[in-house]
Parts: C-alpha cells; structure tokens; sequence
C-alpha cells in the first residue's frame, strides 16, 4: 500500500510540473545551429542570461557563467526551452527561456568599443621589473611556452579592471609590444584590488592557453600579488 500510495504521489507530482512549465527540447546541433548576436547580456546566480538576436528573431538563453559582449557572435549547445520562468538572483521573469549546456563558438567577438580604442592608443613607458624572473609584457608572449606554469614578475600601468568570479581582472601594458601582434597588454588575475591609472608591479604565475567561457586567452598572470607604486 505504501508503495502504490508513493507512486501516485510521484505521479501527481509530474502532473503538476508539466502544467506548471511548458519544456520543448531545442533543435539538436545537427539539425540546426543555436547562432546569433548577443543583444543583451547579464550575470547572476552562476549563469550568463543573453538575449540573442537570431536573425531578427530575439530569444533568451542561459549559460554557464561566461564572458560574452553584447555585440558578440555566438553559437550555443541544444538545451531545454521553458515557459514563464522567474530567476530568484535576478529578481526578473522571463516570459520564455532556454537553458542551453554553454557556448560552443565565438564567430565573432567585439573587440573595438571605445575602452579598448582609447587602451591600444595609450603610449606609456614603464620601467621594466627588477630581478631573475622579471620580464616585460611582450617577453612573457614572447617565451609564453617556457614561461607555462611558471612565477614571473613584471610591471605595468592598469587601463582597464574588471570583476569576474570573485576576482579582480587587471589589463596592464608597460609600452613594449604591439596592438597588431596582440602582446602590448596581459591580463592579471588577482584577489587585491588596483584602479585605472595604477602603475603596479604582479608576480603570478604564466598560464597559456586558459579558456573562460567561449573566450580563450593567449597569456594570462594568474594568482598575482600586486604592489601599487607610490603617486
């Protein structure tokens, strides 16, 4: 009797969730591409919300917390489309989301907003770190292959901070390398904290290759301590 009484219960139960959520599995990949420009994008509750613009038609998906722009070209995995769905960390409904397993291609990727016009424009000299394991910024992507893995020291000027997984994500360049080539500016990974304008010497550790979402960096310092220089 406990047996049969548990599976109406279970039964019941479904009942109820088929009525409350309206889930149609998406197209497969093979049937047909989740592609589109982000329109709209936000962070919250360990997802990126983005509202994709698929050729006029706008949706909103859920990833895995990512790094998207709004701007960006991007293809998405299958997922499960749900009707009216509330997200408590936002504090917002949305009439129709989909829930997608993350982001499988960047086609396209904004690079070019006025921050990052007014950062490869910027012309600084910074002195180069002291020590066996200094190095300027585009020596670290200049020996990135020997460097994987290992601690190196280098200064530079932050132009631009940002906040990402409960870290502080510094771009610094010290006026060697080249915008074209990509190896003026690293970017730091720290748990301190720096502001624009701030001449500061990092000593991390070199990671190549390190993929965050759909975007891959070339040379990032990771877990670096910073030391501000004095103004």
């Amino acid at each position: 009797m406990k047996f049969i009484l548990r599976g109406l219960i279970y039964g019941l139960f479904l009942t109820l969730m088929q009525a409350t959520l309206t889930i149609v599995p998406v197209a497969s990949a093979e049937e047909e591409a989740i592609r589109g420009t982000v329109a709209e994008t936000m962070n919250s509750g360990g997802y990126t919300y983005v509202l994709l613009d698929r050729k006029g038609e706008k949706e909103w998906f859920a990833v895995p917390e990512s790094l998207v722009k709004v701007g960006d070209e991007i293809q998405l995995m299958p997922g499960v489309q749900m009707g009216s769905y509330n997200s408590p960390t936002l504090k917002r409904t949305f009439d129709k989301i989909t829930f997608s397993g993350g982001i499988t291609g960047m086609l396209k990727r904004v690079v070019t907003t006025a921050e990052d016009k007014v950062e490869a424009q910027e012309s600084v000299k910074i002195a180069k770190a002291e020590g066996p394991n200094a190095y300027t910024v585009a020596e670290i992507f200049e020996k990135k292959d020997s460097l994987n893995g290992k601690k190196v020291v280098v200064r530079g000027k932050v132009v631009k901070t940002s906040q990402f997984e409960g870290l502080q994500w510094l771009r610094i360049i010290d006026g060697s390398g080249s915008s074209k080539r990509g190896d003026h500016k690293l970017v730091v990974t720290t748990a301190q904290s720096a502001d624009k304008d701030d001449i500061v010497t990092a000593s991390g550790t070199v990671t190549t290759g390190k993929a965050f979402g759909a975007l891959t960096y070339e040379v990032i310092l990771e877990e670096a301590q910073i030391t501000k220089q004095a103004k």
